[in-house]
């Protein structure tokens, strides 16, 4: 909410009348072309506090008048034209002339965008092109055109990226127009300055000629005809960087067009309208697609050239002096304003809303007639409205109005040196300053104002608290006061002063290197928050000294997240929290709402948005913490839709929502209006240049607002907001002053939200409701109600139904939903019309149901049978209703109109029942009912008929086997049809009945589930073989058991234990072995016997009798574990298991016995090394390792299975069998010669056999030793010969060979002459007798050869 303060610039001639002016696109400079008689033309450069820039002399030329004005967009750069062609130029504080090519008056005088490239005309049609990028202007190009250029219009980059402050915050509003212009107009502006940076440039123009021809100027400065208007152009504008708006005038109307523009500069219409013209137009573009025209009359237009809307200015409820007309007419795009000047000299200020409305949010007035209105800014932050009235001129500065509240007071800015002071009991008075009113501040007994130059201060008579007089001023720039008792605090870049009420300064808190310049200060009580340029939060005290910090600054760049700036900040009236608003590093609005724990140093956050999810479209404008209350903080958050105000209650570092503490239909949410202060139990606003204050929900029925009652008020509201319900009832409970419904009230909805519905029974209870309460009670103890259901219910009796509806959906509770919608007035219509979708059908069913009786009941038959029809109950409510009423006519037309096969077989009934079977039997078949129609035929005797049907339908065949039934001979085929039917136990009944036990027997074997009944039946009779085998086909066994063991059926036994297996009762199965024992069954009896747990005499059995033993049976007859004497049982089952040659069963029972090494035993006479090898490799017993080696290195052919091989060893590693360890690695290394003639490895098996005989403990292995190092010698030296002579040294070989033969001569090993000789013979045979040596050898080993016994008991020496 702002007012619009004006000042009249000061010329420093009188009689002075304004021509031209121009605001500089970025600096705070308005330069206006004036004309005096005595003096002639001359520019004047003011500041916006309306005086004339200092330090520059102005250009006078006595015979001209200035006719155009251009500012550079970034520079201070400022070029003037005059009607004799002069240009002049103001850069930095000095002006220059231009050598220009001009002669005649210059029309026009344009920059581009980026400030690269002026332009220049005449009135004699020329044209001159300059580059200013940098330094003066220098002449690029030249035309002479030969008509007068009355508008150019520059076209606008494309850029990739936005860098103004409404680009950057385009993200938030994805891209929608109007939010984005509402955006823009809602958020600060503080680093606007900073951000705000080079622009892009394009040097192309669109410029009119008087003639109607519309040149295209490129990037050369080439010139170009795109378009010839049939009319005088006014207008031309650039709408959204794409489309080129042209206005002209033909035929006393006023033509507007859109043009698509495209690289080459070619024209192409997109959209026209036409309207009424008069004298005196003036156009506009307002922001995005929108165009402004006033046509010499009291009324704006307002044309959207995206979609063809129109609008008129002013509105219905809003008013301009009659007589008056509109003269001027401006638009500021920084604050999305629209203002109209008239001829009597008063201004209208527009704005528009989230819903794209222009309100009217300012009108003020002016001496003389306005001219021309323009808009500029205050370092594109605070707009200012330069108004043209001839002989005057005036600067308008928006600011916000100030205001000061206490709970007696409030004040509030009227005018620019007015304050409206107004007392609680109703009594007003005015303070008149002498000054403008810029900075405010209002505390107890004293009122700062401030004009940034002075500060006055006033106080307040001690005997009426309206009555306030100045006292004193003292000098202090500064646009920004805060009091505090008798301390001023203000802001004076870049640091923080104070004074006292006196003027006496007191001090200053200085901006260290870093943290940027203060940009603006909130106070709560004695606390103050300090944001900076840099995003640098600043916490201070204010004391009698000055300003003390209690706590080091906080960077907000280090703690949140894409930071960019803070918006607004406050600090809790204790000073131990601030809460603040920010915006991301592109400046859009962050919704969340940060919470800074300053004694902690800890930061939470909050999000305040309807959507989860961007776009939020939300800003928070303002943020207010309780004047006295450290726990209580107010947001006034701005939406799309409306604003609002939230309260929040501060606990252990964060926020919980105070929901609904107003009424959403109170007044202030449908005004403009912002949040000023929060003194509970008040919310104080401004709204329409008034103090309102707005009562929190829980106080509206307390007689006395006194301090106890707010405070045990708001102690309850804090322990309700925050969750602790048992504190809040506690606190409830105490308070008086006649607030109880309401706090319960609120208390209750707060159980709601909390599921906590045994607090909220509690509650109602204290409100007195006591049919609420009972029905808490009940629900309470009802077990088939989850927590939901009893929430809900809590939520009917507060009248929350639609928290109770969807509280009903969670718990899936569908009949309860369509109870308490259908009891809402209207609720049958919703439930029928709503989602049709799965669990809502049923909803939707009864819904329809209810309804059809109640429209039924009034009379409206053909709605009330189409809800029928719909629910599916058409049947039988509907015909009963109708013959009741005596309306069978229009049943039968009904009936006959229908498809409904439930509703024709109920007519065929009908029919049936007065006699007319025919008719009934013609309704049957129309439905298809072939039951129906079997059994009518059969009634009336045309069996033939009904046989026919029976082969199409399950049912007829059910019809005909009942007719049957009916006949006494025909009991076969009334069980057959019933069987062919399904209805296999009507089939068992009719057999029964007739003593017909073999079809019994026969229905019953037809199906598992009949034969239990059908055996019992058969049981009961004395049929005991068949019931027996129905018993086992229903899967009774036990009972199938027992019948044969109560008839002595012995084969009947047999199958029964064999299927049962071992889940036969120990004490049947006791019995049942000694009758099969008896009958020569033994194995069957002794796994009965087993299964009675009689171990012992089942092995007995088992010796004695000849039965063969399967793998089940041994399994059976194995002791458990736990059995008293199982070993010696294992035992003698193993021992029979041996005897009748299963040696893996007998194996098996003494490792389960414990008896490893037996189990070996019985495996080494199965002769199955696998199993062997396995069963070894499983155990942990040494003896079972050792003898599992000794068998499988004599009896299994390790030689050629590798994976026995690795077994030997490492069972014999195992059992730390390292003698015959060694002696086997000894017989592997001679299986190598033998076999292979590998020596290699045969010489790292002996190697290994030493190494193993060195771990052995034995003291007699030293021969053994040191006949395996022989033998590895004789080894090593037989390979060093054969690599000699594989080297090719013959002799050197054949010398080695004959020491060799003479080392080994004699004597048995692994070298042997023999082998000698044969290598000697195979690479030296001319060379000795080696082959004569060799037959005598071979001769001499024939008789002695004989064939090892590769015992494992074998020495080493023997195997070597």
């Amino acid at each position: 909410m702002t007012l619009y303060i004006d000042t009249k610039l000061s010329f420093s001639d009188e009689n002075v009348v304004s021509t031209v002016a121009a605001w500089h696109p970025s600096l705070p400079f308005l330069a206006i072309g004036s004309y005096n008689q005595e003096k002639g033309g001359f520019a004047t450069i003011f500041q916006e506090n309306g005086l004339p820039l200092e330090g520059c002399e102005w250009p006078i030329l006595s015979s001209n008048q200035v006719t155009a004005l251009a500012w550079h967009p970034t520079r201070r750069l400022l070029v003037v034209g005059w009607d004799g062609g002069e240009l002049y130029i103001w850069l930095e504080y000095s002006w220059a002339r231009l050598e220009a090519p001009h002669n005649a008056a210059l029309t026009n005088i344009a920059f581009s965008s980026g400030g690269g490239r002026l332009l220049a005309s005449d009135a004699a049609g020329s044209l001159s092109g300059w580059q200013s990028s940098s330094g003066a202007p220098l002449t690029s190009f030249h035309h002479q055109l030969g008509e007068v250029i009355t508008h150019i219009s520059f076209c606008t980059p494309r850029p990739s990226t936005e860098s103004s402050i409404r680009g950057l915050a385009r993200a938030a509003v994805a891209g929608d127009e109007n939010a984005l212009d509402a955006l823009a107009a809602w958020r600060p502006r503080t680093t606007a300055k900073i951000r705000e940076g080079s622009q892009p440039d394009n040097h192309s123009c669109y410029a009119v000629q008087d003639n109607g021809v519309i040149l295209y100027i490129d990037q050369t400065g080439a010139c170009s005809e795109v378009l010839n208007a049939p009319g005088s152009i006014m207008f031309m504008g650039i709408i959204s960087n794409i489309y080129l708006l042209v206005a002209w005038e033909s035929g006393g109307a006023l033509s507007l067009t859109r043009f698509l523009t495209s690289d080459e500069g070619s024209l192409t219409t997109d959209t026209h309208v036409r309207m009424a013209a008069r004298n005196g137009q003036s156009i506009v573009l307002a922001g995005n697609f929108f165009v402004a025209v006033i046509t010499g009359d009291n009324v704006v237009r307002v044309w959207d050239s995206e979609t063809g809307d129109n609008d008129v200015l002013l509105n219905e409820n809003e008013n301009i002096s009659e007589g008056d007309t509109f003269s001027s007419i401006t638009y500021c795009n920084l604050s999305d304003t629209l203002c109209c000047g008239t001829a009597q000299g008063n201004l209208y200020l527009w704005r528009r809303d989230y819903r794209n409305i222009w309100k009217l949010i300012s009108s003020t007035s002016v001496k003389g007639t306005i001219k021309g209105v323009s808009w500029g800014s205050e370092g594109l932050m605070n707009p200012l409205l330069h108004v043209n009235c001839i002989t005057s001129a005036y600067i308008l500065r928006e600011q916000p109005v100030c205001w000061g509240y206490s709970p007696n007071i409030s004040m509030v800015q009227k005018s620019a040196n007015e304050i409206f002071i107004n007392h609680i009991n109703e009594n007003t008075t005015i303070i008149k300053s002498n000054v403008t009113i810029r900075a405010f501040a209002f505390r107890d007994q004293y009122i700062a104002i401030g004009d940034g130059t002075d500060v006055q201060i006033w106080m307040c008579n001690k005997d009426n608290d309206l009555n306030f007089s100045m006292i004193r001023t003292f000098p202090w720039k500064t646009d920004v006061l805060i009091l505090y008792n008798d301390i001023l605090v203000g802001i004076i870049n870049p640091h923080i002063e104070c004074h006292s009420v006196t003027g006496v300064r007191l001090g200053s808190l200085p901006t260290s290197e870093g943290e940027g310049e203060p940009i603006s200060i909130t106070q709560t009580n004695k606390y103050v928050i300090i944001v900076t340029l840099d995003g640098t939060l600043k916490l201070a005290e204010i004391t009698k000294k000055g300003l003390k910090m209690p706590c080091p600054p906080k960077n907000c760049y280090q703690v949140i997240e894409d930071f960019g700036e803070v918006m607004r900040a406050s600090v809790s009236c204790n000073g131990r929290y601030i809460c603040l608003s920010v915006a991301n590093s592109g400046l859009a609005p962050d919704p969340r709402i940060y919470l800074w724990d300053a004694a902690n140093d800890i930061i939470t956050n909050i999000l305040i948005a309807e959507s989860s999810k961007p776009p939020y479209q939300t800003v928070p404008i303002a943020i207010i913490w309780d004047n006295s209350d450290p726990r209580i903080v107010a947001v006034h958050m701005r939406s799309a839709e409306s604003d609002k105000i939230y309260l929040f209650f501060c606990h252990e570092g964060k926020l919980h929502e105070y929901v609904n503490w107003c009424s959403a239909t109170e007044d202030y949410v449908q005004t403009d209006f912002i949040l000023c202060s929060l003194c509970s139990p008040h919310v104080v606003i401004l709204s329409q240049q008034n103090i309102k204050r707005l009562l929190m929900s829980e106080f509206k029925d307390v007689n006395d607002c006194d301090t106890s009652t707010v405070k045990q008020v708001l102690d309850f509201l804090y322990y309700t907001t925050t969750g602790n319900l048992e504190k809040a009832v506690v606190v409830g409970s105490s308070i008086s002053g006649g607030t109880s419904q309401v706090i319960w009230y609120s208390l209750a909805k707060m159980c709601v939200s909390l599921k906590r519905p045994d607090v909220g029974s509690i509650c109602l209870s204290k409100m007195e409701n006591i049919k609420g309460a009972l029905m808490m009670r009940k629900v309470m103890n009802d077990n088939s109600m989850d927590d939901n259901c009893k929430v809900a219910v809590l939520a009917v009796n507060l009248g929350m139904i639609e928290e109770a509806e969807k509280l009903f959906r969670e718990a899936q509770r569908p009949d309860l939903i369509t109870r308490l919608v259908s009891a809402k007035e209207g609720g049958l219509l919703q439930i029928i019309e709503g989602n049709k979708d799965g669990e809502n059908m049923l909803l939707i069913k009864s819904a329809q149901h209810k309804l059809a009786k109640h429209l039924w009941s009034n009379g409206e038959t053909n709605a009330s049978i189409k809800l029928f029809e719909s629910a599916g109950t058409l049947v039988p409510h509907v015909p009963r209703m109708l013959i009741a009423q005596g309306q069978t006519s229009v049943l039968a037309q009904h009936v006959a109109n229908s498809n409904d096969t439930n509703l024709i077989t109920w007519w065929g009934h009908y029919l049936e029942s007065l006699g007319d079977l025919d008719g009934a039997l013609s309704a049957y078949a129309r439905a298809n009912d072939f039951g129906e129609q079997t059994r009518l035929l059969c009634h009336m005797d045309r069996i033939d008929e009904a046989e026919k049907l029976c082969q199409n339908n399950r049912t007829a065949v059910y019809q005909m086997a009942r007719y049957f039934e009916m006949q006494p001979d025909k009991t076969e085929n009334a069980v057959k049809m019933y069987m062919k039917s399904g209805a296999v136990s009507s089939a068992v009944r009719v057999a029964a009945e007739a003593s017909a036990w073999n079809l019994v027997w026969r229905a019953g074997s037809s199906s598992p589930t009949h034969a239990l009944y059908a055996a019992s039946i058969l049981e009961n009779a004395g049929q005991i073989e068949q019931a027996i085998a129905l018993y086992q086909k229903a899967g009774k066994i036990h009972m199938a058991l027992k019948l044969a063991l109560d008839s002595g059926d012995t084969n009947a036994m047999v199958a029964a234990v064999e299927s049962l297996g071992d889940r036969v009762d120990p004490e049947v199965a006791h019995t049942l072995a000694s009758h099969l024992r008896k009958a020569n069954h033994h194995s069957h009896a002794a796994a009965l016997l087993a299964t009675a747990g009689k171990y012992e005499e089942a092995l007995e059995l088992v010796e004695q009798s000849s039965a063969p033993l399967s793998e089940e049976l041994s399994e059976r007859l194995a002791a458990p574990a736990g059995t008293s004497g199982r070993d010696v049982l294992l035992r003698r089952l193993a021992d029979v298991l041996g005897t009748r040659g299963l040696y893996h069963q007998a194996a098996k029972r003494l490792a389960h016995a414990g008896d490893k090494a037996g189990a070996m035993r019985w495996l080494m006479r199965s002769g199955d090394a696998d199993r062997i090898a396995t069963f070894a490799a499983a155990t942990r017993d040494r003896n079972a390792q050792l003898m599992a080696a000794d068998y499988l290195r004599r009896h299994a052919d390790w030689r050629t299975r590798p994976d026995l091989m690795r077994h030997i060893l490492h069972f014999y590693t195992r059992a730390k069998a390292y003698s015959k360890l060694a002696a086997f690695y000894a017989e592997c290394a001679k299986t190598e010669v033998d076999e292979y003639d590998n020596y290699e490895k045969a010489l790292e098996a002996l190697k290994e056999a030493v190494r193993c005989l060195a771990k052995c403990t034995d003291t007699e292995t030293g021969s053994q030793t040191m006949a395996l190092q022989e033998q590895s010698t004789l080894v090593k030296r037989f390979l060093d010969v054969k690599k000699i002579f594989e080297s090719g040294e013959i002799s050197a070989g054949v010398t080695s060979g004959q020491q060799l033969l003479r080392a080994v001569s004699g004597r048995s090993g692994l070298v042997t002459e023999e082998k000698v000789l044969r290598l000697l013979l195979r690479h030296a045979p001319d060379h000795g007798d080696f082959e004569q040596k060799l037959r005598v050898i071979q001769r001499d080993s024939t008789d002695d050869d004989r064939q090892s016994t590769a015992s494992p008991n074998q020495s080493i020496e023997e195997i070597v």
